[in-house]
Parts: C-alpha cells; sequence; structure tokens
C-alpha cells in the first residue's frame, strides 16, 4: 500500500517501452509472428487477414489496378507486418516473371488452398471471382471461429460470476457470523 507509486510508474514506463518496441520494424513484425502463433486467436487472425487479402486484392484487381500496385496497397491492409513482408517477396518473384500462385504456394503463411485457387483464377482467367470466393470463405470460417470461441467463454464467464457473488456473499455473511458467536 506503501508503494503504490513505484507499481504505477513501473506500470507507465511499461506501456512506453511496450509502444517503442512496436514502434520499430522488428519489434512489429515479432509481435505479429507472436499473434499469428497463439493456438486458437493466431488461427482466427491469420484467417481474417488472409480473407481481407483476397478481398482487397481482388477489388482492387477489378477497378484495374496492375498485380504489382495491388500488391503494394494489400500489404498496408493486411495490418500484420508478417504477412505484409511475405506479400513483399510475392510482389518481388512476380515482378522477376513467375506467376502469382507460385510465391503464394511457397510462402507458407498462407494455406494451400489458397495458392491453388490462385492458380486456378489465373489460368481461367478468374482470379478476382476466385478471391472473392477465396475472401468469402475464409469471412464464414472467422465467423464460425468466433461463434465457437464465444460458446466457450459463456461457462466460463458463468462460473467467475458465481466466484464473485460467492465472495461477496461470503465477505457480507461472515462478520454477521462472528458477530453472532460473541
Amino acid at each position: 500500500a506503501n508503494y503504490w507509486w513505484l507499481l504505477l510508474g513501473l506500470t507507465v514506463c511499461g506501456s512506453l517501452v511496450w509502444s517503442q518496441v512496436l514502434k520499430m520494424p522488428a519489434g512489429r513484425l515479432w509481435w505479429d509472428t507472436v499473434k499469428l502463433n497463439i493456438p486458437v486467436v493466431g488461427t482466427l487472425m491469420r484467417k481474417s487477414s488472409i480473407g481481407r487479402f483476397a478481398l482487397t486484392f481482388a477489388t482492387l484487381l477489378e477497378s484495374g489496378l496492375p498485380v504489382l500496385e495491388a500488391l503494394n496497397v494489400v500489404k498496408r491492409v493486411v495490418n500484420n507486418q508478417l504477412l505484409a513482408n511475405a506479400l513483399d517477396t510475392i510482389r518481388q518473384k512476380i515482378a522477376e516473371g513467375q506467376d502469382i500462385a507460385t510465391p503464394v504456394k511457397a510462402s507458407k503463411l498462407f494455406p494451400p488452398v489458397v495458392g491453388y485457387m490462385i492458380a486456378v483464377g489465373e489460368e481461367g482467367g478468374k482470379l478476382e471471382e476466385l478471391l472473392k470466393k477465396i475472401a468469402e470463405a475464409y469471412d464464414e470460417e472467422v465467423e464460425i471461429a468466433a461463434q465457437r470461441m464465444t460458446s466457450l467463454l459463456e461457462p466460463l464467464m458463468i462460473v467467475v460470476m458465481a466466484v464473485i457473488v460467492g465472495f461477496i456473499v461470503m465477505s457480507v455473511l461472515l462478520p454477521i457470523l462472528q458477530l453472532s458467536n460473541i
């Protein structure tokens, strides 16, 4: 109780250091890598980013933007430095003359089905349509996974609330019982 100011100071300093770490490219890359490797939430974030990538890429291609410029825009939209670096590598490989699907498959950040769907879209001339289907599929997966997470959290929240209410009831009743024993 006497050193509350120390705890407050450490909290403020810690948050300032954390914000500075996230401003550095290496710190941001590390944090984004950690976020994608969290067991349940990381998968949800990865699917969300892939859906955002596919939808934005399809929209930009439909509006007539060249692939290389579209990838430049998309890498800022994914909001993850690890995926942005992968998109930058994919962009460089395309500039060297490769198709879009090969570097996507090689990146290992995108699921294989995304690479295969892009390959089919390139060969069939309907890349934008397949990218939109990829985005829809991943958006549905994110929605289902989020519903599952919230359905798992409901029983946990009930137990936590029961413990809190039990603690409050005991803190009210124990002094009364102690007074009656005197």
